[in-house]
């Protein structure tokens, strides 16, 4: 801000100046700006708003149509010269006729608007550096503005002329701070500063490595270094490994470097840890400001043993014991041997449907799976011929001691051949005259000449629809009803009255 007789010009580089204030109204002059198309039109902001000069600062007139408040910043789009913006105490105005007219935009507010600053390859965005509201961007030319990730007191600002998303903002207190990614993020960049009021701030517009800071304390000048290295450490060691996008030694200021965590085998990803003071970013997105060190934490997950078990006759695959980590899965196959089949299956001592597989998922705990195999059961045919001596068992011959016969309606035969055919057991208690036919879980008891039996303890008529059916000795054999015998078995009957045929089937 210059005293009374505020603008001077130069015409010498600097080294003599000029006082040029005809028709400047206000002498607290607290911004200028050069149309960069022409550069003998200035405009010069005060206390009581804005005078232009169209010779370069030797006569200035006043334009101040529709504008209010004292101008505390000025900023001219640089590709459409006529448009200009004023920072003044009560928000943003625009003009778009070279300051004849102007229109307050969508700021208001915020305890005056200190500094302004354009995007020189965009113009339509621009920022604003507020009394206490921090930095607000535009995208749309002023019409709509949102706040960035910077508060506090904004007194400048400067926008790298090659690299438009970089901008630097002076504060009131805090010093310089940069932005690489057009204000969402700001990291303090003061390093040498000794005093962190900054009132001005000028990039090096061919070399905007270098930055310039004005303060109560004097100028200082900031070089930007070239790179910075990103070092990253997994914790443990074992635990996994970081990649980096894009994966290079060193990195340009502002490059955007992503991570990404992959735990080794056994090993699960649980977080990031970096120091918090160099960047606010949280990673796997770092934005690179400064030389930085970020540190991917795993943990080892649990493990737990499913063990299988198995009895003969069959498999169960895998067959040993399997470790498998938290919330894996593990599929068991089982296998009886040819002619045997599951008789029980179980997991952890409850018992399970007879399945050929199983599928522990998401597992939390151990497990035991076990499974049993039994013989299967053999289904045995015999087919007798009322008069023949021979009959079939499962196709192959055999012989009777005498023929079936019938008598009173009903087939009596040598019982004792077929009841061993079919696995069972046949005693004669010749005192009794009786005859115990065992198979199986079944018993029956049958006396010559009685029409009732015992089957498994209980009297049994042997045909109650004719009671002169009972057991015989004919041709010195005793001679059984078979009907009776081979249903109280368990076995099933047919009779095929053409070929008179009996069929027994019988399935333990």
């Amino acid at each position: 801000m210059l005293a009374p007789g505020s603008v001077c010009r130069s015409t010498d580089s600097g080294t003599t100046w000029t006082a040029v204030n005809t028709g400047l109204t206000d002498a607290w002059v607290t911004s200028l700006a050069i149309n960069p198309a022409t550069p003998s039109t200035l405009y010069a902001g005060t206390e009581g708003g804005i005078c232009r000069s169209t010779d370069s600062g030797t006569t200035w007139t006043v334009v101040n149509s529709g504008l209010n408040g004292a101008v505390l910043s000025l900023a001219i789009n640089p590709l459409t010269s006529a448009t200009l913006y004023s920072g003044t105490d009560d928000g943003i105005f625009r003009s778009t006729d070279g300051g004849d007219h102007w229109s307050a935009t969508g700021l208001t507010g915020q305890g005056g608007v200190r500094s302004l600053a354009i995007n020189p390859a965009t113009p339509t965005t621009l920022y604003a550096g507020t009394n206490g509201g921090g930095v607000f961007r535009s995208t749309d030319g002023g019409d709509h503005w949102t706040a960035t990730g910077l508060n506090g007191m904004v007194l400048s600002l400067a926008i790298n002329p090659l690299t438009p998303v970089t901008l630097y903002a002076g504060t009131w207190g805090g010093g310089v701070f940069r932005s690489t990614d057009s204000g969402a993020n700001w990291a303090a960049v003061n390093t040498g500063l000794t005093l962190t009021n900054v009132l001005s701030l000028s990039i090096k517009p061919l070399t905007p490595a270098t930055l310039y800071a004005g303060t109560d304390d004097g100028v200082f000048q900031y070089d930007v270094v070239s790179s910075y290295a990103l070092t990253t450490t997994a914790s443990p060691s074992s635990g996994g490994t970081i990649t980096k996008s894009p994966d290079q030694s060193s990195y340009a200021p502002g490059t955007i470097v992503t991570l990404t965590a992959i735990p080794a085998a056994g090993y699960t990803f649980t977080g990031w840890e970096w120091n918090k003071s160099d960047s606010p970013t949280i990673p796997p997105t770092v934005t690179m400001d400064a030389d930085k060190t970020v540190t991917a934490t795993f943990t080892a997950i649990p493990t737990y043993t499913l063990t299988p078990s198995a009895s003969l006759w069959g498999t169960i695959t895998p067959n040993t014991v399997q470790t498998v980590l938290q919330g894996g899965s593990i599929t068991f196959i089982i296998a009886a041997n040819t002619g045997f089949h599951i008789a029980e299956f179980s997991v952890d001592g409850v018992l399970q449907e007879n399945i050929s597989s199983y599928t522990f998922s998401n597992v939390t705990s151990n497990h035991n799976i076990d499974v049993k195999f039994e013989q299967d059961k053999k289904q045995t045919i015999i087919v007798l011929q009322i008069g023949n001596s021979m009959f079939t068992v499962n196709g192959t011959s055999k012989t009777l001691d005498s023929p079936p016969v019938i008598k009173n309606g009903r087939t009596l035969v040598p019982i004792r051949t077929i009841i061993e055919a079919l696995g069972g057991t046949v005693g004669w208690d010749g005192t009794a005259r009786k005859a115990t036919v065992t198979l199986g879980r079944a018993t029956i008891e049958l006396w010559i000449g009685k029409n009732a039996a015992r089957v498994n303890g209980v009297t049994t008529p042997i045909d109650a629809a004719n009671v002169k059916v009972v057991p015989e000795i004919i041709n010195g054999r005793t001679m059984l009803p078979l009907r009776f015998v081979s249903e109280n078995l368990g076995c099933s009957v047919v009779w095929v009255d053409a070929t008179k045929t009996i069929t027994i089937t019988y399935l333990p």
